[in-house]
């Protein structure tokens, strides 16, 4: 990272509070630290490549083609009661706008403290700065595909409804619930490694388990409450009905305004919590 911080001074002097968790430079210097570290982060993460940034566009939209082909045009999946010429492609795109980024936070997150522990025990800032890293990469594919999936629902015919008004309440449940979960893994997968692997396999059973490839029609409707034990399941099924006025079990919006205090403010609550023992693993 270099001898100073973009704020003018050394690292070494930005020490992780045992007690609070907070920076002693405040919350100014934890913003300038995180804005450097996601620059950072953009670099290495496309460094060498051809394309460059264009692989944020080019990874959400071949999943999308994937899916569509498979799903959409082999095996013929329908979305009862989405009035669109094309309403499986709304679905699935409602559904993959959600599950991409919080992959992609997930994935490089949980990982990240354990990737930088010699930086964080040489040169000490605050910890958050790593997870929240993750969740700030994946904000690209994040409005990429929302912005997909209001066009082309503008364009089969389906809104503008006044519902749409609820989608920036809905990214910020989504970031909270997100940043929250990564702070999570990323301290468990620090202080027991095994972690990361049952993160692996939970996502890909996470997949499959939230109403993405499949509407929720298809679901016989005695199992439709048991998604709402599924945070991402309750995001996805809010968003379906606020941008595609299609119909979600009874309390899902309740359920998710539980699962973002849980797990929003759960996850911040445990990291600050452990962070005595992760100073003194440092």
């Amino acid at each position: 990272m270099g001898e100073a911080s973009m704020s003018g001074k050394p690292l070494a002097q930005t020490r992780l509070d045992p007690d609070h968790g907070a920076p002693s430079g405040g919350a100014q210097h934890a913003w300038v630290l995180w804005r450097y570290w996601l620059l950072r982060e953009f670099k290495t993460r496309y460094a060498g490549s051809v394309l460059g940034v264009a692989w944020a566009v080019i990874q959400p939209l071949a999943s999308l083609a994937i899916f569509y082909v498979l799903f959409g045009l082999i095996l013929a999946v329908r979305v009862p009661g989405l009035a669109a010429s094309n309403g499986y492609l709304l679905h699935l795109l409602a559904g993959l706008a959600i599950w991409l980024p919080f992959t992609d936070a997930i994935g490089r997150g949980v990982g990240s403290l354990a990737a930088y522990e010699d930086f964080l025990r040489k040169q000490p800032m605050p910890a958050e700065i790593l997870p929240a890293v993750s969740v700030g990469g994946s904000l690209l594919v994040l409005g990429i595909g929302y912005g997909l999936l209001l066009v082309l629902s503008i364009a089969q015919g389906v809104g503008p409804f006044f519902t749409w008004g609820w989608l920036p309440l809905l990214v910020l449940a989504q970031i909270a619930l997100t940043f929250g979960l990564t702070l999570v893994l990323s301290m468990a997968h620090f202080l027991w490694r095994d972690v990361g692997s049952f993160v692996g396999f939970g996502l890909q059973l996470g997949f499959y388990l939230t109403p993405i490839v499949y509407p929720l029609a298809q679901v016989p409707e005695r199992f439709h409450s048991w998604f709402l034990l599924n945070p991402v399941a309750c995001l996805v099924l809010t968003v379906q009905s606020a941008v595609l006025h299609m119909p979600a079990p009874p309390g899902t919006v309740w359920a998710l305004v539980a699962w973002v205090a849980l797990l929003g403010g759960g996850g911040w609550w445990f990291f600050r919590s452990m962070k005595p023992v992760l100073g003194e693993a440092l």
